[in-house]
């Protein structure tokens, strides 16, 4: 299969991760595949360093005629069967290419959404098919009229197989701790993710401060990078350390690769969002067996089942998350229990290659109905 992957936004989150785990998967499967997006991304730095095919294109204007017509010429020089769009700007782009490929647009969100005639029309003329990574966001579609439900496949995250891997956990754990200057005996609390005002970093401080005031010997493990829009929230979290008085307990890391051994070192892995789909760090966490507390938003109670592959309570109770992992520090035995069960859940359900096949059966649906449409189209 030919497949195109578009993304319109500069940044590297978990979205575009998303996206260059699924472009190197299909490349080892013998599949072609491109990933097209702004010239000067991180998304293509990153993608090139692992051999990946990419095309810088600026989507910025994307019912612009030059960009209508190079992104058309690409379709037709590398016999593209399947479009899949995951931002807004490339979606609208790629449905000019209505009449050459399939298109699928995959929204990656859990969150209501905005309607209007305008975009009820871009979002059934622009796409054959709908991929959402979760069944709140399915849901967020349907309620907004841009797409029925036959017309969507939900397709949730997944953790890549690297996580999987049985590794000496106590010998990772060591290492990095000792890398990051980490007291071998602190209860480690990491948030994974891009700084932002949703992603809520600022609840894990908040949090640390709870448990240090309740005797536990909790460190806050602050793992990513703001963006250029967000720069004001990471400067934020940082003055935030200083007027809670936590500054010796805190440890932000900045953007790393090693994901796997950034959770290896915490003890626990927080998800404070405000709002959030399934989340990338939770199967991630779960294939790692480090237990999860996460806020009940979103997709996330999709695949957080409280007391068997993890924990739950409101978006914003501090309270709430400091009495989970207060449990979890105190209960390290059955702590474990949850998160082998996690472990269990995360071979059932949340590895690359099972959604990998959801994802190419949602392609072959669009390469279908998209035949049936130029057909029909064809005839009237």
């Amino acid at each position: 299969m030919q497949i195109l992957h578009t993304l319109s936004g500069p940044n590297l989150g978990g979205l575009e991760f998303r996206v260059l785990d699924q472009a190197r998967w299909l490349r080892e499967q013998g599949h072609a595949v491109a990933i097209a997006a702004p010239p000067a991304s991180e998304t293509l730095k990153l993608a090139r360093s692992w051999g990946l095919a990419t095309l810088g294109l600026d989507f910025s204007s994307p019912y612009s005629w030059s960009g209508a017509l190079k992104l058309r010429q690409i379709v037709k020089d590398l016999r593209i069967q399947v479009i899949d769009a995951h931002g807004t700007p490339d979606a609208k782009a790629s449905a000019l290419c209505r009449d050459l490929c399939s298109l699928v647009r995959t929204w990656h969100f859990a969150r209501p959404l905005r309607t209007s005639w305008r975009r009820r029309v871009e979002w059934r003329l622009g796409c054959h098919r709908v991929i959402t990574t979760s069944e709140g966001g399915a849901q967020n579609i349907i309620t907004a009229g841009f797409a029925g439900r036959d017309r969507i496949s939900v397709v949730g995250e997944w953790a890549d197989h690297g996580f999987f891997k049985d590794a000496d956990k106590q010998a990772v754990r060591h290492a990095v701790r000792q890398e990051l200057a980490l007291d071998p005996a602190a209860f480690v609390v990491a948030t994974i993710g891009m700084l932002r005002p949703d992603k809520r970093q600022e609840d894990l401080l908040r949090v640390v401060q709870v448990l240090r005031q309740r005797g536990v010997p909790a460190r806050a493990l602050v793992v990513g990078m703001p963006t250029g829009a967000t720069a004001a929230y990471g400067k934020q979290l940082h003055d935030l350390v200083g007027e809670l008085g936590i500054g010796e307990y805190v440890t932000f890391a900045g953007h790393r690769e090693d994901i796997a051994n950034m959770i290896h070192a915490a003890d626990a892995v927080l998800v404070p969002s405000v709002n959030e789909a399934w989340s990338r760090v939770v199967p991630e966490a779960y294939a790692a067996r480090c237990p999860v507390v996460a806020s009940a938003v979103g997709g996330l109670p999709e695949i957080v089942h409280p007391g068997h592959t993890g924990w739950l309570a409101p978006a914003g109770d501090i309270a709430g998350f400091a009495d989970h992992l207060a449990w979890i520090w105190a209960h390290p035995q059955q702590a474990a229990k949850v998160a082998e069960q996690a472990r269990v859940f995360a071979d059932r359900h949340l590895m690359l290659s099972q959604k990998m096949a959801e994802t190419l059966g949602a392609y072959q649906v669009a390469i279908h109905d998209a035949g049936l449409a130029r057909a029909v189209e064809a005839v009237a």
